[in-house]
């Protein structure tokens, strides 16, 4: 499951040119490239439109993000954020209960609004802060690797984080958020996710500590 793209040094370095390029523009160039191969689905594709009136909802609940677009497709991806302002979802996604079709939508949501792409363009030039030449790039490759990956799963949770608080505001039950993952499947830690179980754990810490907060009455000054 691919919700938010991530580039090994190795996959930057297959996508140079043979002119100059800083890192902010190889992975600009790298996101347009799979946002063009990934060709929207037709609107009369069975949960295209489902998954347009869920994304118009959650625009209308939230603070609306002019610049974000969203981009059905049939093939080729889950869910994703390209260049940190184009959600990407599988019409198929549109047959998902609400609940976790607004779930999945309002993640990629929150990597927009917290604006991750921005963050992870700030680390890789952290490390790679000039022209991309494979003689600099491979001497950085093992440390941007593990603070990429970090990154990319802080950015998970906090996603999940957005997405679930919004959802509760609309009356959401925690219940009903959590079953997404069930429809998805399970899965391990990779380089850019951490394990559902991770994400499941964090989600309900988040959902425990607001019903305490709720509950908990303010105290006289």
């Amino acid at each position: 499951m691919k919700w938010n793209a991530w580039l090994s040094v190795g996959t930057l370095l297959l996508s140079a040119p043979v002119w100059c390029e800083d890192i902010g523009q190889v992975l600009h160039r790298s996101q347009q490239s799979r946002l063009d191969a990934l060709p929207e689905a037709p609107p009369q594709t069975p949960g295209a439109a489902a998954l347009r009136e869920s994304f118009e909802r959650l625009q209308r609940a939230g603070a609306p993000t002019a610049e974000v677009q969203l981009h059905v497709v049939a093939v080729g991806s889950i869910a994703e954020t390209l260049e940190g302002r184009v959600v990407v979802v599988n019409a198929a996604l549109g047959e998902l209960p609400e609940a976790c079709r607004l779930f999945l939508l309002a993640h990629e949501l929150g990597h927009v609004k917290q604006m991750h792409w921005a963050k992870r363009i700030a680390l890789y030039r952290q490390f790679i802060p000039g022209e991309v030449v494979q003689a600099e790039t491979d001497a950085v490759a093992g440390d941007l690797g593990r603070e990429a990956s970090q990154q990319a799963h802080q950015q998970e949770y906090e996603a999940d984080a957005y997405a679930m608080r919004m959802l509760l505001d609309l009356g959401y039950s925690r219940d009903e958020l959590l079953d997404m993952f069930f429809h998805l499947g399970h899965y391990g830690d990779t380089a850019t996710h951490p394990s559902s179980a991770r994400r499941l754990a964090q989600l309900r810490m988040i959902e425990e500590e607001r019903s305490v907060a709720i509950t908990t009455p303010a105290r006289a000054p």
